[in-house]
């Protein structure tokens, strides 16, 4: 047990916590054909010179409503993470997502510093190369898109323009996860705290939410979230200035608030009240 308690602080030491943030794959999955949406591929650069990938799928058989800017988890790429999110365009609204660098099609390695170059760089792009109307986007992420929605979204020149931040299950601080997920187990629940400190806390959302403000500020959660405790939602709301709103969606977990025909009812509702 000794062997493997070194062994363990050596690796995390070499390596960092980064695989408790970033798991991407390259590959993408097979999208059903049935889903009835044109995807258009897109390729862009980042401040850095990194090739990004995206797609953008315009609102079916409808003139749009608007544009979602979709940021996704911190898993496999956007092939994976689209069906979160498919049925929008079907109710009148454009989507725009794109692979982090080191995800799917984009190149490089994922990085918290390499992402808020990454999340900047795609939004500009959205409204300096698409055929959006630039009146009508809203930021919408997901786990580490949703804490990227907080952190790096702002960055971009274009933030300004954005009608809403919608933040569906965001955390506080990358540290404070890892260490929660580091304690969830119990080789790593000694190490959590030592281990944790490889991550680094430059980018906290908690520390970035505030300055959301005047862009609204709604944050989702699923009151059944075994991956990110509700206390990360609560305290963002909290630290967050007006205008802000915080859904927690019963018999919701991880990423699926907007799973059920209800929930999804309301955030329609929400974003038609907001951009009409």
């Amino acid at each position: 047990m000794i062997r493997l308690f070194l062994l363990l602080s050596m690796l995390f030491s070499l390596y960092g916590c980064n695989h408790l943030i970033f798991h991407p794959e390259q590959a993408h999955y097979p999208i059903p054909d049935d889903l009835g949406i044109e995807r258009q591929d897109h390729f862009f650069r980042t401040s850095d010179d990194q090739l990004l990938h995206g797609w953008f799928i315009p609102a079916v058989d409808t003139p749009s409503k608007g544009t979602i800017f979709f940021l996704h988890g911190n898993a496999q790429n956007i092939s994976t993470h689209l069906r979160a999110v498919w049925w929008l365009p079907h109710h009148g609204y454009n989507l725009f997502m794109f692979d982090y660098r080191g995800y799917g099609h984009s190149p490089g390695e994922p990085s918290l510093a390499g992402l808020h170059r990454d999340v900047p760089a795609a939004l500009d792009y959205l409204f300096s190369d698409l055929p959006i109307d630039p009146d009508k986007v809203v930021v919408y992420g997901q786990s580490l898109g949703a804490s990227l929605a907080i952190t790096a979204a702002p960055l971009s020149d274009s933030f300004s323009k954005v009608r809403s931040v919608i933040a569906e299950g965001a955390f506080t601080s990358y540290r404070v996860v890892a260490r929660e997920a580091l304690g969830n187990w119990w080789l790593t629940w000694p190490l959590q705290y030592p281990l944790s400190l490889t991550i680094s806390d430059e980018y906290r959302p908690i520390d970035a939410v505030a300055d959301i403000s005047p862009v609204p500020l709604l944050l989702i959660q699923g009151a059944n979230d075994a991956v990110i405790s509700l206390h990360h939602g609560e305290d963002l709301f909290k630290a967050a200035r007006q205008p802000k709103q915080r859904w927690v969606v019963e018999h919701a977990g991880h990423n699926n608030a907007l799973s059920g025909e209800t929930a999804r009812h309301e955030f329609l509702g929400y974003l038609d009240n907001l951009l009409h």
